[in-house]
Order: C-alpha cells, then structure tokens, then sequence
C-alpha cells in the first residue's frame, strides 16, 4: 500500500516538518518522478506512486535526529512501518545507504536525494563537496561520504543508461516555480500550503 498525498501531507504537519526541510523534499520528489517517469518510458517498471510518496517521506524523521542524535533513515523507515506502509519504509530506509545497486524505486529516491542540496538541484560533485565540508570532520567520516559518492555515480550511470536522462538537465528542474510541478500536475508544496490556509 502507498500513503495518498493527503495522508503525507497530515504525517509532514504532525511530524512539525520545518519548510525548508518540506522544500527540499519537494524537490527530490520532483527529481525522482522525472527520473521514475523516464524509466518507465524506456520500458522499466517503477511504481511511480510509491517513488512519489517515498521521496516526499524520505526526511520525515530529520528534525527528530537534529534534535537527538540517531539515525533518520532508519527512523523514518520504522514510522511507516508502523503506518502500515512497509514499502514506502523500505525505501526511505535506503535513502542514505542503499541496499543494493539496481534501478527500482529506493534507487531513484536515493539518487535524486544526492542531485538535491537544500532546495537545488546541482550535480553529485557539488552536492558531496558541500557534504565533505560540512561533515567531513575526521578520516572516517571522510571515507564514507567518498563512499556514498562513488556509490551514487554507479546509479548515475545506470540511470543514464537506462534512460537516456543527462545528469546536468536534471538541473533545469530549478526552473520550476516552488508551487508548480514540473509536469504541470498538482504538486505537494502547493497541496501542502491549502492544508495551511484551512487552518
């Protein structure tokens, strides 16, 4: 089963998501419906539903480990496990260090969370520099972000592979107006602020 976008939004406003965590989030989903929508185009199977309402959960527990230490991916993915949502838990619970490299839904919300630096969308060497600079306080610490990186450009290239999608034009997404969607559809942020003006 998949939250529906009203649901998220309830979680997102219980959970007290701070904006500019719920504007990165955004983004990442905008990245990884294009890179989800691409796929199935070429002929792969994702459930686009699932990627959707995965990679606007995938921070649901950030604010719980700024404030207490922990670790967020792990932590989101056992809050949507006791949703009754299993499967989006999977995928959030992957969205730092996935489990394995093939092209599914955790890949591409894994992906599309490291082409998004706060709320903009830039390439894997300026998202991990800013992660080296800001993390990077010791040899370890260093390693496994090195780690991450060469990870997230074996799923660059598999995307590319599969979808003929050019890493750089993911960019273009900055484009977007913050309350449209890239394909024109409804998006979160602005479901997200009519929620906000009912109350």
């Amino acid at each position: 089963m998949v939250p529906s976008r009203s649901w998220s939004l309830k979680l997102i406003k219980q959970k007290q998501m701070p904006e500019h965590i719920l504007h990165h989030s955004v983004m990442v989903c905008e990245v990884a419906l294009v890179i989800a929508r691409a796929y199935c185009k070429a002929g792969g199977e994702v459930n686009i539903d699932l990627v959707e309402a995965s990679a606007i959960l995938h921070d649901i527990c950030k604010i719980d480990t700024i404030n207490s230490g922990g670790d967020h991916a792990l932590m989101g993915r056992l809050l949507l496990e006791e949703y009754g949502y299993p499967k989006v838990g999977r995928i959030v619970g992957q969205h730092v260090r996935l489990n394995n490299c093939i092209l599914d839904e955790a890949l591409i919300v894994n992906y599309a969370d490291k082409r998004v630096m706060h709320d903009r969308v830039v390439l894997l060497s300026e998202r991990f520099a800013d992660l080296l600079k800001r993390y990077g306080t010791d040899d370890i610490k260093i390693a496994r972000i090195i780690d991450l990186f060469n990870k997230a450009k074996q799923a660059e290239q598999l995307i590319v592979r599969e979808t003929a999608l050019v890493p750089k034009d993911l960019n273009r997404l900055n484009l977007v107006a913050g309350n449209d969607s890239f394909d024109g559809e409804n998006c979160f942020l602005r479901e997200y602020r009519t929620i906000e003006e009912e109350n």
